[in-house]
């Protein structure tokens, strides 16, 4: 029996010495892990972001992300030694020292530096958790400042744009469209305003829901623990109790408060974006409400002043044609002008009165933009293009101008007078700078542009001539017929109706050639511009009357037909 119990015993004492010196391998290693998190922590605290060089000459942003990627760094370290604490240590003494098989001694002594107030307890590092998190919190808010301020000051650019339609210096249009602007951004943040309150209002739920179980939690600890009758049991339950409500009043209350700061400046932010809407919605009314009645007012004064122009226009061109009308008068009774002057001035009052036109329309509608209010700077750019675009676009166009006015001032031709353009004769009814408009004897109007003329032929250029040819038969002595024809030119000429068509007496040039039946003969008259036609004409109708009456035979062409009978 006594050998029996001895047995006992020794087995109890091996079975004791064993799950002992298995509790303190373990222990060791879990010391170890957390010794090396510790160390990883000490090393972390020796790189704080403000001590490397630059730091100072960092963006504001950029030294708030430095400083919060530290912070997280740090809280995963502190958060493993304490998962650590509560997930391998404590319930490895709390199971050894249920078993029984260590001294509840040993396990209280392993116990002590992570159950008290030392640096390595579960306490002290709950309150670096709740540091950690704490900062990286206000950090994070710094960042959301930060970008908010950003953000602000892109809208303060047009605020102060707002502020001078506010003061009335911009057109309404301008100022309806920055504030349609302005409310749009308005409308945009109180959207933004309106999700972050409503996320805001679920952190703050989750937050009092998770309070409301810590506490819970944390009581439960202490009531466990005042019922325990193991040591070991109790120092866990009651360093878990403590860290757990150190948690709930160093931390989520903290974080409870400033969500409900948060919930609060936002619905402040809400109501003052929606004022602020409010009376962007009103003011752009009353805006609106201006702009149509200075719309009217602008109409009516519009249509007043274009009839004014129109009537100025109208009226100062009937003058010009008036005044055109008088002096073209006085210089059709001058004798001092003679015929191809005048008809030169004729043309150039065409032109003139043409110009005229121009400029006075061109100064209206100058005049109109302005009394409209209306910038024409635009204008005068597109016309500045237009000219550059005619300079190298429209280089057939300049060239028809120029041309234009060499002719004109040249005095190549005037109105009325006849010519021959190309090959194209008729009389001249119309000159502009850039084209001639002339009808031939039949009726067909030839338009042909200035730049286009190479050969102009004036028959009534300063004077004109007749120019008479006769044929007579051979059987007629030439000294007859040359005393006949001085008799013609004698007698029209001392006509007064066609004398003062003439410029000099009409003669008889002489023999002009020998032709297969007659002798061709010649008569000459200068006339006046124009009357050439008229004289030739006249002399024709009496060579022929003299001619037959003198029994002088004007030979034609005949044809003999001979039969031949076999």
């Amino acid at each position: 029996m006594k050998k029996t119990l001895i047995l006992l015993t020794v087995l109890l004492f091996s079975i004791s010495f064993l799950s002992g010196n298995d509790f303190t391998l373990k222990m060791d290693k879990l010391n170890a892990e957390f010794d090396d998190l510790k160390a990883k922590a000490a090393t972390l605290d020796q790189f704080l972001p403000e001590s490397f060089p630059g730091f100072e000459d960092l963006e504001k942003t950029n030294q708030l992300v430095e400083q919060l990627d530290f912070n997280n760094r740090k809280f995963k370290l502190l958060l493993a030694q304490y998962n650590l604490l509560t997930d391998k240590i404590f319930p490895l003494c709390r199971e050894t020292s249920e078993s029984g098989g260590v001294p509840s001694s040993t396990t209280i002594k392993a116990l002590e530096k992570f159950t008290g107030t030392g640096p390595e307890s579960l306490i002290r590092i709950q309150r670096g958790l709740n540091n950690m998190l704490l900062r990286v919190s206000r950090i994070e808010k710094e960042i959301e400042m930060v970008q908010l301020n950003k953000k602000n000051k892109g809208i303060s650019g047009s605020g102060k744009k707002y502020n001078s339609v506010s003061s009335g210096k911009l057109p309404l249009s301008e100022r309806i469209t920055l504030l349609g602007s302005e409310k749009s951004n308005l409308e945009e943040e109180l959207d933004e305003q309106l999700e972050k309150a409503k996320e805001l209002k679920g952190k703050e739920k989750k937050r009092n829901d998770k309070i409301e179980e810590k506490i819970s939690e944390a009581k439960n600890l202490r009531s466990e623990a005042v019922k325990s009758s193991n040591p070991v049991v109790r120092m866990i339950d009651r360093a878990i109790s403590k860290a757990t409500q150190l948690r709930v009043n160093g931390l989520e209350i903290p974080l409870l408060n400033t969500t409900r700061t948060m919930i609060y400046l936002a619905n402040t932010k809400i109501s003052t974006l929606k004022e602020r809407i409010s009376n962007i919605e009103e003011e752009t009314i009353i805006l609106k409400e201006r702009k149509k009645k200075e719309l009217i007012e602008k109409l009516l004064k519009g249509v007043i002043v274009i009839f004014i122009a129109v009537f100025i226009v109208m009226f100062l061109t009937r003058v010009s044609r008036i005044v055109s009308r008088k002096t073209l008068k006085r210089i059709e009774k001058s004798d001092k002008i003679d015929a191809h002057r005048k008809q030169r001035y004729h043309t150039l009052s065409s032109v003139v009165l043409s110009f005229i036109k121009i400029v006075l329309w061109i100064s209206a509608v100058v005049w109109v933009l302005g009394a409209l209010n209306i910038d024409y700077g635009p204008f005068l750019l597109a016309a500045g293009g237009i000219s550059l675009a005619i300079g190298f676009g429209a280089q057939s166009l300049v060239k028809d101008i120029v041309t234009g006015f060499f002719l004109l001032m040249e005095e190549q031709f005037a109105l009325g007078d006849v010519v021959e353009i190309n090959g194209k004769s008729g009389t001249i009814e119309k000159i502009s700078l850039r084209t001639i408009k002339f009808r031939s004897l039949d009726g067909t109007l030839h338009i042909i542009p200035n730049g286009e003329i190479s050969i102009v032929s004036n028959s009534t250029y300063q004077w004109s001539r007749a120019v008479v040819n006769i044929g007579v038969s051979y059987d007629v002595e030439s000294s007859v017929v040359l005393d006949t024809l001085s008799s013609i030119c004698e007698s029209m000429y001392n006509d007064p109706e066609w004398k003062e068509k003439m410029l000099d007496k009409p003669f008889p040039q002489g023999i002009l050639s020998f032709g297969d039946s007659s002798v061709n003969y010649r008569i000459l008259a200068k006339t006046k511009t124009g009357e050439q036609w008229g004289v030739g004409r006249e002399f024709n109708i009496r060579i022929q009357n003299t001619f037959s009456d003198k029994n002088i035979d004007i030979p034609y062409n005949y044809v003999n037909v001979i039969n031949v009978k076999p």
